[in-house]
């Protein structure tokens, strides 16, 4: 599953701050030699001018040394930061910020490269029967499942998921319909396979047609996995209603 990245750093450019150094380290001995008129120093002037110079050479290339140190570590506690707006805290996967922007980006790359793109959504059923029946930790333990299952079942750089409601997930899936489908029906086994309390998903799969915005993606996507739902509870109930004979 494709991870969030901070933008890109902009490069840190060392030839510019080290040619500022050696012309501030020669500015002592060019105004002395000025003031004197001599152009040519001594052998006893040129050593001591030159270690002068070293010297301060090497003290302006540590300060470079510690502010690159400096910069690096402010960009890692920035990326870090970030990292924590983008990321629900109980799964692990990205929140709705995170979403809304990555499907932006996935959507302009789609219309760019020719690529398809397709939205799984998903969403716990009875997620509140199992809260009220076992406590909320057993509700929590549901969704950390949806989480591992979603990354277990993902392609890394390809796919990437999100927690954008109480029990309500949506993947961002680098394929057309059928490869989708194809990821939803092992998503949906690999659920099943760590729910602790035998939940079931409800998933709904829409491929991006080029023409529709971020939201309406979303929403068709929604009605779809709510469609699906309503579909797979009537049959249920179907099948538990006792025959006649």
């Amino acid at each position: 599953m494709s991870r969030f990245e901070p933008p890109p750093r902009p490069p840190f450019r060392l030839a510019p701050l080290l040619l500022a150094v050696l012309l501030l380290a020669s500015l002592p001995w060019l105004s002395q030699r000025y003031q004197s008129g001599q152009w040519m120093p001594s052998g006893r002037e040129m050593w001591s001018s030159s270690i002068a110079s070293a010297i301060a050479i090497a003290f302006g290339v540590w300060v470079i040394v510690l502010l690159r140190r400096e910069r690096a570590l402010h960009h890692q506690h920035l990326a870090d930061l970030e990292a924590l707006t983008l990321a629900d805290p109980l799964t692990g996967l990205g929140n709705r910020r995170a979403l809304e922007r990555e499907l932006a980006r996935s959507m302009l790359r789609s219309r760019r490269l020719g690529h398809p793109l397709s939205l799984l959504y998903m969403d716990v059923d009875d997620l509140k029967l199992v809260n009220d029946r076992f406590g909320h930790a057993a509700g929590d333990d549901t969704l950390r499942a949806v989480g591992q299952a979603a990354r277990h079942c993902s392609r890394d750089g390809a796919d990437s998921g999100y927690r954008v409601g109480g029990d309500e997930f949506v993947l961002i899936v680098l394929a057309g319909q059928r490869g989708a489908e194809l990821l939803a029906s092992r998503l949906d086994e690999s659920f099943q396979a760590r729910s602790p309390h035998e939940s079931r998903l409800s998933l709904g799969v829409v491929e991006w047609d080029g023409a529709l915005s971020a939201s309406e993606l979303l929403s068709e996507a929604d009605r779809h996995m709510y469609r699906n739902k309503h579909v797979s509870r009537g049959v249920d109930e179907a099948a538990e209603e006792p025959s006649d004979e």
